[in-house]
């Protein structure tokens, strides 16, 4: 992976944390594996069970333009 950008973090109930997030690939990364890993991850040392995760290549445009 190559970088994170737009991650959001929030308390949805009193037991449950959701995060959503876009994940930066190399343009070869198997996404699925970047996917299957971060979710693992964020379970593992966040208790994060809910996440909306989004795989991109890092030569995709187009995110960093919006403003809010």
């Amino acid at each position: 992976m190559v970088g994170v950008h737009d991650l959001h973090v929030w308390t949805l109930t009193s037991e449950m944390e959701v995060l959503t997030a876009h994940l930066m690939t190399e343009g070869t990364t198997d996404g699925h594996a970047v996917l299957d890993q971060a979710r693992a991850l964020l379970a593992d040392r966040h208790r994060i069970d809910h996440a909306t995760l989004q795989v991109e290549p890092d030569t995709h445009v187009g995110c960093e333009e919006l403003t809010w």
